[in-house]
């Protein structure tokens, strides 16, 4: 079993959040955000789906 490596930073000067997610192999059910968000993949693949179009 892999291990899974969370991590959540919050910067009081800038008001951001920063998560960091090492091997999480988890599906993510359909969801949406009221703000932006930005993700960073070093490796491995990851499927995105919006208004049920696939986006790779």
């Amino acid at each position: 079993m892999q291990k899974e490596i969370r991590t959540v930073c919050y910067d009081d000067d800038l008001h951001l959040e920063a998560y960091r997610f090492e091997g999480i192999v988890q599906p993510f059910p359909n969801h949406f955000h009221d703000y932006y968000v930005i993700g960073f993949m070093e490796a491995g693949t990851r499927c995105l789906s919006c208004k049920k179009k696939n986006i790779q």
